[in-house]
């Protein structure tokens, strides 16, 4: 009866544990995620993609640690200190960072020189906490508290919904998901050295090697993975600020109180994964268009961009139908179409591009590494705007105005291109 009653509680519990599990799984895209509260932001863009809660403000932990570290860097640019400037060992900073409540213990000691460089270091690899109210006490003039005072002040100046009460992640801070991979987005575009640290599976610090805490480097790898931090204590549950590269294009992604420390990293990664797809379906598209462009009055087939700055494009080898010399180089991967004066136009049939605005035409390739060259007959121009769509090159419109007569018709809404 014993056994059988033992059996039950314990098919209970399972059944239980499984029913908490799904009730709380957040739905991404065709996976799903264990964190209380998420988000994935595209990073050249601060476009929110996928948000979980991600306006709720959760206790943060040691990514409190990505504050800290931006007002470090702040006040290195600043000239308050230098990289080298030593960094005193305080009797708080001393006991705290021997302390078994404070994340990462890294004991630190009177009369040894540490400096900010390697501080910061064991601070974004390791979290190591001591080391960050050290940082912390050093920026504030001996004063964890006015290093906190200006933490706070800079959320505000970045009007994110943040507010901490301590500089390392152990008091309970509140910062939501948007606003973490807010303040991600401002540290790597502000000091983009962060990167260059966080990137790194282990630091030497005064004898030791200490392994990184983002396992997204390691243990769970993710192709792409170089940032930024981890969070755990008893009020936070697992935490992670992540961040990934691919093709050019970088995510940033937030996972706050997930099912475990290592379901924190799976949640990263299926919510990096969602994040780079809909950032393609959204940006690296090339678009139908109702925009049209005019070349010398015969109509040019135009598309639209929308890569966070839309704009018409048109195909560049179209224009050997509209009195241009088109050749492709193979090696260099550049289009060469140049101007010639006898050539006569001979326009392509507008009715396969009609009623389709909106729809998608292209996707931009992963390898966008193309070039035209167009030679007005006198001069050739290298474009920038240029991008590779399924083994054409399409090039902004906008560029054209440099090399030939250009007027934009708001009526029609189309672009009007004068080359002879």
């Amino acid at each position: 009866m014993k056994r059988l009653l033992s059996f039950t509680l314990a098919l209970c519990m399972v059944i239980t544990s499984a029913v908490f599990t799904t009730a709380h799984a957040a739905k991404v895209g065709n996976t799903s995620i264990s964190a209380a509260g998420a988000c994935v932001m595209d990073f050249e863009t601060g476009d929110i993609l996928y948000s979980y809660y991600g306006d709720t403000p959760r206790v943060p932990a040691s990514m409190t640690k990505i504050m800290n570290l931006y007002c470090v860097y702040e006040a290195l640019a600043n000239g308050e200190i230098t990289l080298n400037t030593t960094v005193p060992i305080s009797k708080s900073v001393y006991n705290k960072s021997r302390n078994g409540l404070y994340q990462s213990v890294l004991p630190l000691h009177y009369n040894t020189t540490y400096t900010v460089d390697e501080m910061i270091n064991v601070v974004i690899v390791h979290s190591a906490s001591g080391a960050a109210v050290a940082l912390a006490e050093l920026v504030g003039g001996g004063s964890e508290a006015a290093f906190v005072s200006r933490m706070n002040n800079k959320a505000k100046e970045m009007g994110i919904n943040a507010y901490y009460y301590d500089s390392c992640g152990i008091a309970n801070n509140q910062v939501s998901p948007i606003a973490m991979a807010t303040l991600a987005r401002n540290i790597i575009k502000d000091y983009p050295d962060i990167l260059t640290r966080s990137a790194k599976k282990s630091v030497y610090f005064h004898g030791g090697n200490y392994r990184t805490t983002n396992h997204l480097l390691d243990t769970f790898y993710y192709a792409g993975a170089d940032g930024l931090k981890t969070g755990t204590t008893s009020s936070s549950g697992y935490c992670f600020c992540g961040t990934a590269v691919r093709n050019g294009r970088r995510m940033i992604s937030v996972v706050m109180r997930a099912a475990s420390t290592g379901q924190r990293f799976i949640d990263t990664a299926r919510l990096l994964d969602y994040g780079f797809a809909a950032a393609r379906d959204k940006y690296d598209t090339i678009y139908f268009t109702d925009m049209r462009t005019f070349i010398d009055g015969k109509e040019v087939p135009t598309f639209s961009y929308d890569g966070g700055s839309p704009r018409a494009m048109i195909v560049a080898e179209d224009l050997k139908d509209y009195g241009f010399d088109v050749t492709y180089d193979w090696d260099t991967k550049t289009v060469y179409a140049k101007l010639n004066s006898k050539k006569s136009a001979t326009p392509i049939p507008m009715d396969f591009y009609r009623n389709k605005n909106g729809q998608k035409a292209f996707y931009i390739a992963d390898d966008d590494s193309v070039s035209v060259i167009i030679d007005d007959g006198t001069k050739s121009h290298t474009l920038k705007d240029v991008h590779n769509v399924s083994g054409y090159m399409c090039i902004g419109i906008d560029e054209l105005a440099t090399i030939f007569d250009y007027n934009w018709d708001t009526d029609t809404n189309s672009a009007i291109i004068t080359t002879k």
